[in-house]
């Protein structure tokens, strides 16, 4: 004969109160995270009151999303023993109509970019900062609220150049393997620009090696002969390139294109024919670097305009996806007011820091794009009527 096991249902009080659940349902990346032994897995969620939640693990950021189940699931807890279980039963504790899916996303930064508009680096830095006052700018607040993982909000403010500056104590370098938090400051385009031409003449004029540079050599050039502080060509070193014990192995086409970008961004409205910029580009890294410099390190910056005639060469402008809406209709919307008609190398790459992968861009161009070829079978994309 089966036994009979009561079933109760939780009921709140005044000492207990009623507890609700989520269940999350993991993608197979996370799943496979968690089981990992050697892992030492932290979980986030990010943002402020009334952000769709999201949850980051140490270097990738998930979308939550909630998701109707068609059969309601019971969560249940009992006695530990059978003996016990005739008796006390078992109490229903919540009953859950729908679960928490986890879907990679890109990081949402545009907060980020919010907060430290207007606090850009500039030469009254120290009289700025105050280290008791750990305001919305200072990067221990903005972990919290910035919802990306902390490896994302990292590369965030370095491909961004965002510097990070220890409050009053100006000279002190952070690092991030020193695990410190301080004020973020923008560097502004011009100023960096003006640093990167520094540092390949400082190379040359000191006849510094090109593979291997000592950084205190370094340096102490930036610093006695153009007056940038070690806190600041610290960590620009550390943006183009990586660190080797007390040596700099640079990343030249990465700085190069920089410098490049510097040079262009007076071009945004005035084009320039391409083979005059170069020219210019070269002069400024010097005749050591020269052979390195060339249009496509500048991909997705530049937009090449045919010349007024078949035999006159292409000019060029400053165009920037990084100064574009991180909003998709936005995007697309900015893209096809600047051009009509896109050919499909050029408009992917001005909308490939919006996916995750080549298939998220695919599907981008799919739902905000018209894909089109002509007869010599080149790949055009025009804008979908109504997303404009």
């Amino acid at each position: 004969m089966s036994a009979v096991v009561p079933i109760r249902i939780a009921q709140a009080t005044e000492t207990t109160p009623k507890v609700h659940y989520r269940l999350l349902e993991l993608s197979p990346d996370l799943c496979k995270l968690i089981e990992t032994p050697s892992t030492q897995l932290v979980l986030t969620i990010k943002g402020k009151e009334g952000d769709d939640a999201v949850l980051c693990t140490a270097n990738k950021t998930y979308a939550l999303r909630s998701v109707n189940i068609s059969n309601s699931l019971m969560i249940v807890n009992g006695p530990k023993s059978n003996e016990a279980l005739a008796n006390d039963g078992i109490f229903i504790n919540d009953e859950i109509h729908e679960v928490m899916e986890t879907v990679p996303m890109v990081p949402k930064l545009d907060r980020l970019y919010g907060v430290l508009r207007g606090s850009e680096y500039g030469e009254d830095e120290e009289d700025r900062m105050d280290e008791d006052d750990l305001g919305p700018d200072h990067s221990a607040n903005l972990h919290q609220v910035i919802q990306a993982s902390d490896e994302e909000f990292d590369h965030a403010i370095k491909t961004n150049h965002i510097l990070e500056l220890n409050g009053k104590e100006s000279s002190t370098i952070l690092t991030s393997t020193e695990n410190q938090a301080g004020f973020l400051r923008p560097l502004p385009p011009k100023h960096l620009n003006n640093i990167l031409i520094k540092i390949f003449n400082s190379i040359v004029a000191h006849g510094l090696p090109r593979s291997g540079i000592p950084i205190k050599d370094l340096e102490e050039a930036l610093e006695s002969d153009y007056e940038i502080p070690r806190s600041v060509s610290r960590q620009v070193i550390e943006w183009y390139g990586g660190v080797e014990g007390d040596k700099w192995v640079m990343n030249e086409n990465k700085a190069l294109r920089q410098a490049g970008l510097g040079l262009l961004r007076p071009y945004a409205h005035t084009p320039i024919k391409s083979e005059q910029f170069l020219s210019i580009w070269r002069d400024a890294v010097g005749d050591v670097f020269a052979d390195q410099v060339e249009l496509p390190l500048l991909r997705g910056n530049y937009l090449l305009h045919p010349g007024s005639s078949v035999r006159d060469e292409h000019m060029v402008t400053f165009f920037s996806r990084a100064e574009l809406s991180t909003d998709p209709l936005t995007r697309f919307n900015e893209l096809f007011l600047t051009r009509q008609k896109w050919l499909e190398g050029d408009i992917i790459a001005f909308i490939e820091d919006l996916g995750v992968d080549k298939k998220d861009c695919d599907r981008l161009l799919l739902k905000f794009a018209r894909r089109s070829a002509d007869r010599g079978g080149s790949v055009y994309y025009t804008s979908r009527s109504g997303h404009m």
